[in-house]
């Protein structure tokens, strides 16, 4: 018997897409601030180039959060932290295993000085997206279809979006953010909703309740917003909207291995992307391929740049000319057999850049040549828990976050951790 997504590709005759629009508004404006105590979103910026100011030069464990020293616990996979005004934001996402009937997600307030939890605030549905950082709220992806914002323990504004709700970018006064439908939002941080692209162009569904597709986290700069998203029917696109929601262009993204796209993340007018191991470079104006990178591995992280590197974790971790993709370096997996089975990738992540440095859950490299600077694969608290938990599931992996003086990781087995 074929896959509900055989027959989704074998039905489906054209591509459709429709903007439903709930609230005219002016395009925002980005109102980001560079600072190097902060890291208000996954991508660190709106553009998601996670590329800080500054980061710490050879931290070690300075405190943790452990998943049962908290009531309740932190329950599922624990998502990328944010860090604003001196907090440490991570939310408790659901897992395959999730049951409404027992189970819930949460989001986590953390002291970032001591590690004290300040607040949880429970979410009986389940949380699919991580925090981000809106004005004075914390926003979040529920798996029950609507963004939830909170704000000191208390929920502040709710907003149904449709299907399960990925990880939002923020740009200035409007937040993004995609669902497991293949659509795309643009909610206000007050939670008026402005519009929604329905399906962003994808296969149209036979089914009512279609398979969920992968939620990517959209990047946005002045020009528009940026998604890459997993079509109906096994392909993968990277799909760009002005402010008010109209498609730019589109852009297929191939590769030799899978369908699930990373990214985007955007920087000096080209939008990054990975599907697959393989590493897209797409003009941000006119959506026309700048150069492709395939890794050789079946999968790579989120990519991130700071204008003269494009850097991508996959089996290896590999800088590439932003310009025109060359390869500049790689630092190859020397990891212990058992941190390299397929649960186990030390280097699959978003590597943010900061200070001269790439920081990976194994430590830290020189982002001109890749020399080690600090940490080592077989450092205890990478060895001594698995970091990378269903590394083929449908939802990016967590990452280490940076600031001034400061790492901040959400470990599977040990809790959040800072390293200062």
């Amino acid at each position: 018997m074929p896959s509900r997504r055989a027959v989704l590709a074998a039905g489906a005759v054209a591509l459709s897409t429709g903007l439903a629009g709930c609230n005219e508004a002016p395009p925002p404006e980005s109102t980001f601030d560079a600072s190097p105590t902060h890291w208000p979103t996954a991508g660190y910026d709106p553009a998601a180039t996670g590329h800080a100011p500054a980061g710490p030069e050879s931290p070690s464990v300075e405190w943790t959060v452990s998943r049962q020293s908290t009531d309740p616990p932190l329950y599922g996979y624990l998502s990328t932290p944010v860090v604003a005004d001196g907090s440490v934001y991570v939310a408790c996402l659901a897992t395959r295993f999730f049951d409404p009937e027992e189970d819930s997600g949460q989001v986590v307030a953390i002291d970032a000085a001591s590690g004290t939890v300040a607040w949880q605030y429970v979410i009986p549905n389940g949380l699919t997206g991580g925090p981000a950082i809106a004005g004075d709220v914390v926003v979040v992806g529920g798996r029950d279809g609507a963004l939830y914002a909170v704000a000191d323990g208390d929920r502040t504004w709710t907003v149904a979006l449709g299907g399960q709700v990925g990880t939002p970018t923020v740009y200035g006064n409007r937040i993004y953010v995609a669902d497991s439908r293949g659509n795309l939002h643009a909610v206000a941080t007050d939670g008026t909703k402005h519009w929604t692209v329905d399906r962003t162009g994808l296969v149209p569904p036979l089914f009512d309740d279609p398979d969920p597709l992968a939620i990517g986290t959209p990047a946005a700069d002045e020009s528009g917003v940026y998604v890459a998203v997993e079509t109906n029917d096994g392909g993968a696109l990277l799909l760009a909207y002005d402010h008010g929601g109209s498609r730019r262009w589109r852009y297929e993204l191939d590769g030799p291995y899978g369908s699930r796209p990373h990214g985007p993340a955007v920087g000096d007018d080209t939008v990054y992307a990975t599907v697959g191991g393989t590493v897209h470079a797409v003009d941000a104006a006119s959506g026309d391929r700048r150069w492709r990178f395939v890794t050789g591995a079946e999968t790579a992280g989120p990519p991130t740049t700071d204008g003269d590197r494009v850097y991508v974790a996959a089996k290896n971790l590999y800088a590439l000319d932003a310009a025109d993709g060359t390869e500049r370096w790689r630092v190859v997996n020397e990891a212990p057999i058992r941190d390299r089975d397929a649960q186990k990738l030390p280097y699959l992540a978003r590597p943010p850049v900061a200070d001269g440095r790439v920081y990976l859950r194994t430590g830290a490299f020189d982002a001109t040549d890749g020399t080690r600077r600090w940490g080592d694969d077989a450092d205890d608290w990478n060895v001594d828990g698995n970091y990378f938990p269903d590394l083929y599931g449908p939802r990016p992996i967590a990452q280490p976050v940076v600031t001034g003086d400061a790492v901040f990781l959400s470990h599977t087995h040990h809790g959040v951790r800072k390293l200062a």
